[in-house]
Parts: structure tokens; sequence; C-alpha cells
């Protein structure tokens, strides 16, 4: 039997209210049809509410089968505005950095002032830039991607600039905290040691107890909570090796992050690093900056660095950047060193070289003063499966025999998670990032590594806000948890535990972080539609602050400060680039992939 699908208009009223919701509707919808939508809005059964409509001088409760009547009255629900959970206790949010503050904009957008921010620290601004930068680190992404006003209804920032110094993004996490009315949430200088637990579900209370960290107290305190929120930041504890014949180097030892270098005492000296990471190449920079003199980046591998332009056409897509395309438009920055993006460890690619995927441990370091120091002859890239050997007087030994002649070494080897975020959330296993499966315990890092075949950003705001989101989702629907997470999502949701070594179970690499927001998007309609408002964000902030021509100005004049400080120690080296043309094609080539996954999307 076929159907109408004549299209009309229902309208429910909330009994004994004034409270109404219309709907479209199809003349065969049923009395069932509406009930299972309005359940899946409101988080409730289908079978608790009652439908009325009125039929002839009388009201009858409609049958389930029956065609829905134009006017109902809704019986089982007070507001058509889904019930959020009441807690007894405020909840608690770990951590001031930038999704600590941004977990409050997003509570106080919703209109949800029950929480509190513990910190550490005396001010705004989390470890990764507090301890972990040195003070010439600068942002490596793009400005346009890395902001607290990240967010449809606030304003862009004021400054195009696109890689703010340390002291800059500081002063902006506190200056939006301010703006925003954060402070009076946040407790500073307070350490949250211990917690411990009790009730079941969503019914479950913490107990935190607190440290004072300025000496002001010896004295603990007591915090009752109903939800936690761990926002540690980066990888935080540093991956530390001592050389054999340390002692005998007579020279600057030291890690490249925590200001553990005097900088001023590398000017004119020869300088190796030891590591390809993120932080490595950030030191090049650092080291150029202070006048070092030959510099030699020692790595067992090399990663894959990111320049500028390339970390550009992520951030600003709509659809992904194919990991082809991104590696493609690499080309012009390695041309200058004499790589092969294609040939390295990360990448996996078929024999054309028209698809592939990365698979790098460590995340991209973006820039281009690491390209400019090499074909300058400023930097040299040693790569040798077995590391350093040793230290002597005024030496570094590569076990491949090489001896560097150098007066400071720079150990930049990575970060390691730390295993008390772990004890102090009580991890057995993440599953997402929740906690053991409870709701109410979200515990979010950066998930590690680069795992993609297709590339949609290099920076942090955009994960933030989602992340912040998804946390908020389920503190107030706690039950979505049970009842769609673990029942729905068919086993899918990926789980992590420790290794027992040196990886904590809330250290995640991007598989389980991509998964976990793909499955969580596809069992919460709200979160999927703000992830597509979120990209729409991404791309126009981008292009507002950073339009093409002024980014490549602004690439091209800081490539051109760095030639000047070369020239003048009378070396000489390649201009920047990536010309007009060439950013030209890479954005025709982005557009025309864009353009087919449009078309693909619209066909399915």
């Amino acid at each position: 039997q076929e159907f109408s699908s004549t299209a009309a208009e229902t309208e429910l009223k909330i009994a004994n209210t004034n409270e109404t919701l219309t709907l479209p509707v199809m003349t065969a919808t049923t009395v069932w049809d509406i009930k299972e939508m309005l359940a899946e809005r409101l988080g409730v059964e289908a079978t608790s509410l009652q439908f009325f409509a009125k039929q002839g001088c009388y009201v009858r409760e409609q049958k389930d089968c029956e065609e829905i009547r134009r006017r109902v009255t809704v019986k089982g629900v007070r507001s058509f505005e889904r019930a959020r959970m009441e807690y007894p206790h405020a909840m608690a949010v770990i951590g001031a950095g930038h999704i600590g503050l941004r977990q409050a904009m997003i509570f106080m957008k919703a209109k949800e002032f029950n929480f509190v921010i513990f910190d550490r620290k005396p001010r705004v601004g989390g470890a990764a830039w507090w301890d972990q930068a040195n003070t010439t680190s600068k942002l490596q992404t793009e400005l346009g991607v890395y902001h607290l006003n990240f967010d449809e209804t606030l304003p862009p920032p004021k400054d195009d600039y696109p890689w703010p110094s340390r002291d800059a993004l500081l002063e902006h996490f506190d200056e939006k905290a301010r703006e925003y009315g954060i402070m009076p949430y946040i407790r500073f200088n307070t350490n949250v040691a211990e917690m411990s637990i009790s009730g079941a579900k969503e019914h479950t209370v913490y107990e935190l107890t607190l440290q004072k960290t300025d000496g002001t107290s010896d004295v603990e305190d007591r915090f009752m909570t109903s939800a936690v929120m761990l926002y540690p930041g980066n990888l935080s504890v540093p991956r530390r090796d001592t050389y054999k014949g340390e002692e005998t180097f007579g020279g600057i030892i030291g890690y490249g992050m925590f200001n553990e270098v005097d900088y001023d005492a590398l000017r004119g000296v020869s300088v190796a690093i030891i590591g390809h990471g993120a932080f490595a190449v950030e030191n090049v920079r650092t080291c150029l900056e202070y006048n070092a003199g030959q510099l030699y980046l020692v790595c067992r591998r090399k990663n894959l660095s990111c320049p500028r332009f390339v970390s550009w056409l992520a951030n600003q897509s709509v659809t992904p950047v194919s990991a082809a395309l991104f590696l493609n438009a690499m080309q012009p920055m390695y041309d200058l060193v004499g790589y092969d993006p294609w040939t390295y460890y990360a990448v996996q690619a078929n024999a054309a070289r028209t698809n592939c995927t990365i698979m790098q441990k460590a995340r991209f370091g973006i820039g281009d003063v690491y390209f400019l120091a090499i074909s300058w002859g400023k930097l040299e890239v040693i790569e040798d499966p077995g590391g350093v050997k040793r230290l002597s007087d005024g030496a570094l030994h590569c076990c491949n025999g090489r001896r560097l002649e150098v007066g400071a070494v720079l150990k930049l080897l990575g970060f390691i998670g730390n295993f008390d975020n772990d004890r102090l959330m009580k991890v057995k296993e993440m599953v997402g990032f929740w906690v053991n499966e409870d709701p109410k315990r979200y515990l979010v890092a950066e998930p590690i590594s680069v795992m993609a075949s297709n590339l949609g950003g290099t920076s942090f705001s955009p994960a933030a806000i989602a992340w912040s989101e998804q946390a908020m989702w389920f503190m107030h629907y706690p039950k979505d948890f049970y009842s769609k997470v673990l029942e729905q999502s068919y086993g899918l949701m990926p789980r992590h535990k420790t290794n027992g070594e040196d990886v904590p179970a809330y250290v995640v690499d991007a598989r389980h972080g991509t998964q976990t927001m793909m499955i969580i998007n596809s069992l919460i309609p709200w979160l999927a539609q703000r992830s597509t408002v979120e990209i729409e964000i991404k791309a126009t902030r981008m292009w507002t602050l950073h339009p093409v021509e002024k980014f490549i100005q602004y690439c091209k004049e800081d490539w051109d400060y760095y030639c000047d400080r070369l020239r003048k120690e009378g070396l000489s080296g390649p201009e920047y680039p990536y010309t007009a043309d060439a950013v030209g094609r890479y954005l025709k080539a982005y557009e025309a992939e864009h353009q087919a996954a449009t078309e693909r999307s619209r066909a399915m």
C-alpha cells in the first residue's frame, strides 16, 4: 500500500502550558513517528509520551498507529527543551590553559555557570606556554586557527600577524579570560592532588584534595564536585638521556625548552640539536635569533616538516586537503634542500604518487626557517639510525663515525605523558576521551602523531572547541553516554590502556582521536551540526585574518629577515620559493578537490 506523502504541519502543545512546537509532517506520519522523534530530541522513552487530540466534542488519546492529527496536546514532558542533568555540586575543570578556558566559554555560552577551574599557576595560559616554551618561542601554526575568539558569535582578533610570540599569546589568554568573565571561576595556585569517588553512574560524586602551590598554606582543602574535566595540555615530561662523555665535553649541554638554556651564551657557538620534532625545528629558529654559529641537527630519522604555506592551505580548507596535495605543496621548500618528502618513512604512497597516507609518530614542526637554514648552509641535518654515540672535549660523535666540533648540545628528544594524570583520574582504560566508561570523568590531551590520508588543519582551536562541546553535552545528558556511546556504537569506540612503561592511558594517538570524534558526531546530531559550523569558522577566520596574498607577503618578509642575518655572516642562498604562480597552482588543485568532494557528498 502506498501512503500519501503530501506535506503538512502538526502543532504540538505541552499540556497545561502555552509552549508549542510546530513540525513538518506528511499525511501518513504516525503518532509513533512523532513520539520517537520527540524521545530522541528530549532524551526520554517514547512509551512515556501521550498524545491527545480533539475529535468532535471530545478529546481522546491517539493510538501509536494512527495518523498524527494537526493539533495535538502532549503529556509526559514538561518542555520541548531537553532538561539538563542537575548536579548537587559544581563541576570541576582542571587546567586554565587553552582548552580549560575554552570549556569555561562553552559553559557560559550555554548559560551554565555551575563550574570551577583549578590551576597550579598564578595566571592563565597553561603549561605548554608557561613551562615548555622558551621566551623566543612563537606560534607555529596561524593565529586565525589559534585564539579564544574562535566562535561564530565572537569577532576575530584585530591583529593579523600570523605567528604571535609566547608572551603575546599569554597576554591574549589573560585578556580574554577577563573580558569574558572567566576569572571569578578560577582558583589559581591550586593543585588537585587526589580524588576519591562515591556513587554510581550519573549520580557519582568526586571529592578532590586541593593543595596550595604558592606557599601560603600547608593545609589541604577538600572540594566536592559532580564532574571532573582534566586538560593537562601537551605531553609534559621531556624525554631525558645522558650521553657517554658528557662530563668531559666542556661546553653547554641542556634541553632546549623550559628556558633551561641561556641562549645568549650560544652567540658564535656551533650547536648540535638532537632530535627532529617540532621543538627541534623551533630551536633552529631560536639559534638563528641568537646568532649561534654552525648548526647541526642530529636525528635517527627525519620527520616531515611543514612549510608555513602548506599549513595555511590545510587550515583554510572546508573539505580536507588530500595527503597527496599536502606533500605536493611541500615540494618547493623540499626542492631547496634536495629532499624528496615522498620518500620519508612516514609516507605510504602508490607508485604514481596520486594517493598516500602520512603515518608519523611526531607532529609536524611547522616553519620555513628550517628549510632556509639548510639551503643557506647554516644548518646540516645528519640522519644516523644509531644516534649519538658519545661526547668528548668539544665534540659530539655520531654512531656512523661522524665527529662534530661543537660548543653546545641541545637535547630535544620529545615528550612523554605524565602518569600522575592517570593516577589522579584513576584511569584503567580510556573510552574515547572518557575514563573507565564514566561520562563525568573527561580527560583530553592533544592526541600524538599524524595519521591521515586527508588533512583538515594543523592547529588547536578547532579541536579545543569540539572537545569542550563534547564534554558539556555528556555532562548535561549523561544518559546519552550509556544509551548511545556504550550501547549503540557497537564496540567501535576506541579504547586505550597504558603500556606500563612510558605511555599513560590518557595519551592516545591521532587515529584514536579522529575515530572518537567521528563516532560521537554520528550519535549526537547537535555535535555533528556544531562540527559543520566549526569548519566554516575555521575557513572564514583564515581568509579574514590571512588572505593568501597577505599571508605570503608575511612569509616572504620573515624569510628575507633571516636571509639578511645570514648574509652578514657571509652566507648566500635561495629566495622564498612560493611565488604567486606556485601558490595559485596549489589553490587551484585544492579547489578541484573541494568541488569533487562536494559533488560526491551531494550524490550520497
